[in-house]
């Protein structure tokens, strides 16, 4: 077995964490890859693991698989991105641990993150195959922990009530896929950004216009914002499913008051 494989506390779902990859004899062979970078904007060519080939050792990852499970991918800042388990199996996925073209006696290239100069250190998750322009397939860097969940698990109270319109369902499909790896909903989801729904949900206190101007163009908003823009991933269609999702999830919150969400 390359990995030893560790269990989250809380629920028993099988989780990699990352840094045990440093032993000697727990490492995939590795490969070299050249990639498109979405981070830093350039051809960029990394050494690393086959994802595939590491989440293997996870035991019934098939049975896990079929039944339609999702991969978190957690970054040391809270960060947490999160993608079907089938699709996190596509051949191609890289989980790189240094960069080839980095400075003698580094590992990485330095790059700015708002007011901070970061590397993605220790590991940086990479799709050689894959267009960054397609957000199905995370690129987290900062890498420290895979975890495999049932997909109602992963989501349970961030997602809408079954019965919900389909406008807000689909807002909800647009915010896992979009949103939920830097925010929160009901606590669940990334911790970089806001949570968006506890004690007060976001449209209680941000008008439809200026919510919906702020995520097309949050730099219009805060100066050196670390939220991506979205004038061309998202169309008005998309952007009225969100806020819909949004303002249902008013109705179903897990707290109510600061101290009971803490």
């Amino acid at each position: 077995m390359l990995l030893s494989v560790t269990f989250a506390i809380a629920e028993d779902w099988p989780s990699l964490d990352l840094p045990a990859l440093a032993v000697p004899g727990n490492l995939p062979e590795s490969v070299e890859v050249t990639v498109d970078d979405p981070v830093y904007h350039a051809e960029k060519r990394y050494e690393g693991h086959p994802l595939a080939t590491v989440l293997a050792q996870i035991p019934e990852l098939e049975t896990l698989r079929a039944e339609g499970a999702v991969a978190i991918f957690e970054a040391a800042d809270g960060y947490k991105a999160v993608m079907s388990l089938d699709k996190a199996l596509t051949p191609g996925g890289i989980i790189a641990t240094r960069d080839l073209d980095a400075p003698p006696g580094s590992n990485w290239h330095e790059f700015k993150q708002g007011k901070q100069t970061i590397t993605p250190a220790p590991y940086y998750l990479v799709w050689p195959n894959q267009s960054h322009d397609d957000w199905t397939f995370v690129w987290p860097y900062q890498l420290i922990r895979i975890t495999i969940e049932p997909f109602t698990p992963a989501f349970g109270a961030a997602a809408p009530p079954g019965t919900v319109a389909t406008a807000t369902r689909k807002g909800f499909d647009l915010f896992r896929t979009y949103c939920l790896r830097c925010h929160s909903v009901n606590l669940v989801g990334g911790e970089l950004a806001p949570e968006l729904n506890v004690p007060r949900n976001i449209t209680e206190y941000w008008s439809p216009d200026h919510l919906r101007a702020f995520i097309l163009d949050p730099a219009t908003y805060r100066a050196r914002s670390k939220m991506p823009d979205f004038k061309d991933t998202l169309s008005e269609a998309d952007l009225d499913a969100v806020l819909a999702y949004l303002r249902e999830m008013a109705d179903h919150k897990v707290c109510g008051a600061e101290t009971a969400c803490e």
